[in-house]
């Protein structure tokens, strides 16, 4: 079982929303551990979006919430949005 969420803007990109973005994806990478992968490199060159890859169903329920949490806390303005992508 994979499930995948990607992490964008919601709004057109510009250096504000993409140093936060990082921000995102750094606490993201540090609150999730090994329950997700996610890619430091991918994160450090994000300009829209960036990926969260959930291998163990048993995780799930943990990253969405924590996703859903570190989304909204440093997107008051909804500045991002979380999707999952169906495979």
């Amino acid at each position: 079982m994979n499930a995948r969420y990607r992490i964008g803007l919601t709004q057109p990109s510009n250096p504000d929303l993409v140093h936060r973005l990082r921000n995102l994806g750094e606490a993201l990478y540090g609150s999730l551990g090994s329950k997700a992968k996610l890619d430091m490199k991918e994160i450090d060159a994000a300009t829209e979006h960036f990926w969260v890859l959930v291998s163990e169903k048993r995780n799930l329920g943990d990253v969405t919430n924590t996703i859903n949490n570190l989304v909204a806390h440093h997107g008051p303005d909804k500045a991002f949005i979380a999707e999952r992508v169906r495979e």
